[in-house]
């Protein structure tokens, strides 16, 4: 761990961005001591201009978007409904004892979750006044930048 190694850094930022590991986590799944690895990234982020730091950040962001998608995705999926596949294996024994082993697949319907889509149109709400928020925050500033400050008076 004593030379800066892209491959090293690279592995860290997949198991960040795939698990959302902890340093600790990544230091076992590396076969790295923490001190050692800690070390390292400190050392990085001063030596290449926080390379390492800034691919950690990204792929933290990243875990969290794909994270944010998926749960979405579900949320919407449950609230449409949808059909779910069951295997259901049964072991049956005949008049002469032999077994026979059978495998059933069952097509259920899961009907609309009603939370769900309390859940799913609250998250419309969210995105919507997120983005009214960042308007309003576009326009204050686009009025300072037009805004003229004049003062008339006479100082003693």
């Amino acid at each position: 761990m004593n030379k800066y190694n892209i491959k090293t850094e690279n592995q860290i930022y997949e198991l960040i961005k795939k698990e959302n590991l902890t340093f600790d986590d990544i230091s076992k799944k590396l076969n790295i001591n923490y001190d050692d690895l800690k070390e390292y990234i400190n050392k990085s982020s001063k030596k290449y201009k926080k390379s390492l730091v800034k691919k950690i950040r990204k792929a933290r962001r990243e875990y969290f978007n794909d994270a944010k998608i998926k749960i979405e995705n579900a949320v919407i999926k449950k609230a449409l409904g949808y059909y779910s596949k069951d295997i259901i294996r049964e072991i049956k024994t005949d008049k002469e004892g032999k077994e026979s082993k059978t495998k059933k697949i069952v097509y259920k319907y899961n009907p609309p979750s009603e939370r769900a889509v309390i859940v799913f149109f609250e998250i419309l709400k969210n995105r919507k006044n997120k983005r009214l928020e960042r308007e309003e925050l576009k326009r204050k500033v686009q009025e300072d930048e037009n805004r003229i400050n004049i003062r008339v008076g006479f100082d003693n």
